[in-house]
């Protein structure tokens, strides 16, 4: 699984990091005590009640019983030279799908559909997204983006006085996909493969896996991209997800083909590091 792959010893994040996910950072590391009420929030409530959700409820995945799943990971922390492994969980899903939670000791959960559904770069892509999020110390206010309808909830009038920062988070948990996406690819280093990980987490039938068109689907993520340059389409597409703390599938798939089309993915591969 780690054959022919470059391994990006001294690798940092704000290296390949995506413009969205730096400039929504800055809006958002602006609002005052925001991060010192994500980090107080997340280490007392929500960070130890995912803990106990996830593991005590999945199965914990190591090097001693399930070593083939665990070496995705393991390469994944290899190729982007993150130096501390986090914990593995599978939990039963059927969607291709993973996750992260915890800000101060991440746990990656992967569903049982990512294994039996994708193959070894297609795996190698959404582990390394995951890991590329714990890279880009994204976890903190990821978190606090994942629940903040419930400590809204919880405050009388909560909806009035934080409606701008849910939205802000929201929008900056967003942007933040673009660099872990970007991560994905330096992890599996193979465009076709993230391509096919996308029209299967896109909704192609499983009778269909034989049958995938990838051109067709960079197609409709041209054309996608396309729309922006008509300005209500893009009121459009903000309301249709701005509560949302993921973009639309064909849209991370349009800013990645935008990413290698520009060069700037094969550069950073041959140019920056040495196997």
């Amino acid at each position: 699984m780690i054959y022919n792959k470059q391994i990006l010893t001294g690798l940092e994040h704000d290296q390949y990091e995506h413009s969205f996910d730096r400039e929504a950072l800055r809006r958002l590391e602006k609002i005052p005590f925001l991060t010192t009420a994500c980090e107080w929030v997340t280490s007392n409530f929500i960070e130890r009640i995912y803990n106990v959700q996830y593991t005590g409820s999945n199965l914990k995945v190591t090097k001693e019983n399930y070593p083939k799943i665990y070496q995705y990971l393991e390469n994944a922390c290899r190729i982007l030279d993150i130096k501390k492994i986090p914990e593995l969980y599978i939990t039963w899903e059927y969607e291709i799908n993973a996750c992260t939670i915890g800000a101060e000791h991440p746990i990656i959960i992967i569903n049982s559909g990512l294994i039996d559904l994708c193959d070894d770069d297609e795996i190698m892509f959404i582990i390394s997204h995951e890991c590329g999020h714990i890279k880009s110390n994204h976890m903190l206010y990821h978190m606090m983006a994942q629940c903040i309808n419930l400590v809204v909830d919880s405050i009388p009038g909560g909806s009035l006085l934080a409606g701008g920062i849910q939205f802000a988070l929201y929008y900056w948990s967003r942007m933040s996909e673009f660099t872990a996406d970007r991560a994905g690819l330096l992890g599996c280093q193979n465009p076709d493969a993230m391509i096919r990980a996308f029209i299967k987490m896109a909704g192609l039938p499983i009778k269909e896996f034989n049958n995938i068109k990838p051109d067709t689907f960079i197609q409709q993520a041209r054309d996608f991209k396309m729309l922006d340059y008509d300005g209500m389409n893009k009121v459009v597409k903000f309301f249709s997800i701005a509560d949302e703390t993921h973009p639309w599938t064909v849209m991370r798939s349009a800013e990645l083909i935008k990413w290698i089309d520009s060069g700037e993915y094969n550069r950073f591969i041959s140019k920056h590091y040495l196997p």
